[in-house]
């Protein structure tokens, strides 16, 4: 998602394969949405919060024992789980707990404005002398945990 994401602020996302892997192993190409349910659900999240209006091909393929009827049902999956996720996605953005834990783990006090907006060498290099108090920053507590099983909750239809 996140190298999508740096195609798209690019301006290099003209169309984008969706399909489904179980990592590590060879290119499976399987039904999208049938293996790595959070990750695709936050691809499309990103995709339909942005307003991506180029083309989304399902480069997936049905199981080499499908017939014509299954391979049908196969296209229709893939499409019917990317709606699923986007209405989701709606939910998500809506959902006042999950905006009110977001609100609170980017909550800042301005200090890193400066590093915003479009990238420049000025800033990339500014960024990289910038002194982090990591001790300060880690003895911030976020609620990470809460936020990843509103999502699971979201996601299973639970909330």
């Amino acid at each position: 998602m996140h190298a999508v994401a740096q195609a798209y602020d690019a301006g290099k996302l003209f169309h984008i394969d969706l399909n489904d892997q179980n990592p590590g192993r060879y290119d499976q190409d399987f039904r999208f949405g049938s293996h790595n349910i959070k990750q695709n659900f936050f691809l499309v999240k990103f995709l339909e919060d942005v307003g991506y209006d180029g083309s989304r091909h399902f480069d997936a393929h049905a199981y080499r024992s499908s017939d014509d009827a299954d391979i049908k049902e196969f296209a229709k999956g893939c499409m019917r789980t990317y709606m699923i996720f986007k209405e989701k996605a709606a939910q998500f953005n809506q959902d006042a707990e999950i905006q009110a834990l977001l609100a609170e783990i980017t909550a800042n006090d301005g200090s890193m404005d400066q590093f915003g907006g479009s990238y420049s060498t000025e800033k990339a290099n500014a960024l990289k002398a910038h002194s982090f108090d990591r001790v300060a920053m880690g003895q911030k507590g976020q609620p990470y945990e809460r936020l990843d099983q509103l999502v699971i909750d979201l996601l299973l239809g639970v909330r």
